[in-house]
C-alpha cells in the first residue's frame, strides 16, 4: 500500500511503495542537526508528486548525495544516493 508523505507546508509530495522495514539514524553533521532518521528505497519504490520546481537541492562534502528540501518551507524531505 503507497504511503504519501509531504513537506511541513505541502509544497513538497511524494509517495513510497510501503512502509519501511527499519530506519537508519545518521550521525553526519548534517542528519545530526536535523534530528533525521533515513528510511532506504529504491528509484522505482518512489515517486515524487509535486511539480519538480517545488524541490530544492544541497550538495554536501562529495557532492555525491543529494540532499532535497522543499524549496519553500526549507522542510527536508528525501535523498537521493548513489549507494
Amino acid at each position: 500500500m503507497p504511503i504519501e508523505a509531504s513537506c511541513h507546508c505541502g509544497e513538497t509530495v511524494f509517495e513510497v511503495t510501503e512502509a519501511p522495514v527499519s530506519v537508519t539514524r545518521c550521525t553526519c553533521s548534517l542528519c545530526a542537526k536535523r534530528g533525521a532518521l533515513w528510511a532506504y528505497y529504491t528509484p522505482a519504490q518512489f515517486r515524487l508528486l509535486s511539480p519538480a520546481d517545488n524541490v530544492a537541492t544541497y550538495l554536501w562534502g562529495s557532492r555525491t548525495v543529494k540532499h532535497h528540501f522543499c524549496a519553500s518551507c526549507g522542510c527536508g524531505t528525501y535523498s537521493e544516493s548513489p549507494d
